[in-house]
């Protein structure tokens, strides 16, 4: 079977690469081609459960905070991870293609959950910057489409089309990682009660991350990489934060009254949750309603803050 699966892989071939006038991205990448030469000869069982435990893990987070976006009308994932995300994955399925076949088309899917999520926290969003940013209204769509535009760019620096970046996807990959898995903690203190939240996001989050660290380090112990040690070292780093971000979740439901596991009230604090329940659902309604104030609306707003804060 293994031989099988090895010899449908190896037939596959690589994406031409994509040319924009002159300019032609190397693609793919000698070094790539090498590295997935090797990892189809030594795939064992234990590689295709890890490759497709951490491609499902994946897929679960995003169909997640899909999830609880739609039902909750709350961000679930801080925008600059989501800026990240998004960045990473359309660059490698669309302007420089992940070489090996398999992993880009479930990129492509990826992207397209990338592109929900990216459409439903602009709509749901704006309540959640104006209770942070009130009086500049006005900044919420620059701010946002500012802030993906220079992780773009960024990310894009980090492709393998520049030579003496061969790693580079690596590290832009592990190091995104490490700074959402922060971030979450983070975003989780700015939330009115749970709103948004999910345990599930973390777990699989974590699960998503382990599971090719260890299959990597797998790989680099024959080779003596320490480039790549020091790569699989940040995916500990998440693990770390993600472990800290599952207990701090689990901890802040039940301060509200609700398993964190099954959003249902925690025995002998059933009136606690119920509170919970109907905050959840009011902040549902005042999202969904939300409109950002005009610059007019804004000055006024602004002028009246100042005015109170001399009156005290």
């Amino acid at each position: 079977m293994l031989d099988f699966i090895r010899g449908i892989l190896d037939g596959l071939t690589s994406h031409p690469g994509v040319q924009w006038g002159k300019t032609v991205m190397e693609t793919p990448y000698d070094g790539w081609r090498m590295w997935i030469k090797d990892l189809f000869a030594n795939m064992g069982w234990g590689s295709i459960f890890l490759i497709a435990l951490s491609a499902l893990a994946w897929t679960g987070v995003y169909l997640i905070i899909i999830w609880r976006l739609h039902k909750d009308h709350a961000p679930s994932m801080p925008w600059v991870c989501l800026c990240m995300n998004f960045s990473w994955e359309f660059q490698f399925a669309f302007l420089v293609p992940y070489p090996e076949p398999v992993t880009r088309w479930g990129i492509y899917l990826w992207v397209v959950f990338d592109f929900v999520m990216y459409i439903l926290d602009l709509k749901y969003g704006k309540m959640f910057y104006h209770k942070r940013f009130a009086g500049y209204d006005w900044g919420y769509y620059p701010i946002k489409f500012g802030m993906f535009a220079i992780i773009f760019v960024t990310i894009l620096m980090m492709n393998p089309q520049w030579p003496n970046l061969p790693d580079a996807p690596m590290f832009a990959a592990y190091l995104m990682n490490a700074i959402m898995s922060i971030v979450f903690c983070v975003h989780m203190f700015s939330k009115e009660t749970v709103e948004g939240l999910s345990v599930w996001v973390a777990i699989l989050k974590c699960i998503g991350t382990l599971a090719p660290t260890a299959l990597g380090i797998i790989w680099t112990i024959p080779r003596h990489n320490e480039i790549e040690y020091f790569v699989y070292c940040l995916g500990f780093i998440c693990a770390a934060f993600d472990f800290l971000y599952i207990y701090l979740l689990i901890k802040r439901f039940a301060s509200y009254g609700i398993n964190a596991f099954t959003r249902k009230p925690l025995k002998g604090k059933e009136e606690l949750a119920a509170r919970t329940f109907a905050a959840l659902e009011d902040y549902k309604n005042r999202s969904g309603e939300f409109k950002l104030m005009s610059v007019a609306e804004c000055k006024a707003y602004r002028a009246a803050q100042v005015e109170e804060r001399l009156s005290k």
